[in-house]
């Protein structure tokens, strides 16, 4: 089911709301917001939570996940002659073909979960990024052609 994650403003504590579901207050300090997650046939072309227009597309996996992936593949180097990092490899490739993507507000970082691919959007920039997040971006740096 589709749904919209993100965080509370006052309390920034993680909260979801499903395509359908009323807004309601926080569910854990109780301060009010009104984010309700678009229908499920949605094409998301602002976010939901802070009706920003800026939106990238990315995997919806655990970087925490990931890096401990690498990490024990890294580790066993030594006794598999470098093999774990083939296979850590090709476990990566698979789940890359497996996982959706989310699509991920600049803004507010909200989450929009289980909606079809929006066409008009691309993958992270991080001129993008570092413009909502610095106010500007780096010296040098073209918006729009991250490397």
């Amino acid at each position: 089911m589709p749904s919209v994650n993100f965080l509370c403003l006052q309390c920034e504590k993680r909260l979801a709301r499903d395509a359908g579901e009323v807004s309601r207050p926080c569910d854990f300090c109780g301060v009010a917001n009104s984010v309700v997650a678009p229908a499920e046939d949605s094409i998301i072309d602002r976010c939901a939570a802070c009706g920003h227009e800026e939106l990238y597309f990315q995997k919806d996996f655990n970087r925490r996940t990931g890096i401990a992936l690498v990490v024990a593949g890294s580790i066993f180097v030594p006794w598999t002659y470098g093999l774990s990092l083939l296979g850590v490899t090709i476990l990566d490739y698979i789940v890359w073909r497996i996982v959706k993507d989310v699509i991920v507000c600049y803004e507010c970082q909200a989450v929009h979960r289980g909606y079809a691919p929006n066409p008009r959007l691309k993958p992270f920039d991080l001129v993008i990024h570092d413009r909502h997040v610095y106010g500007a971006a780096p010296p040098g740096a073209e918006e729009g052609h991250s490397s």
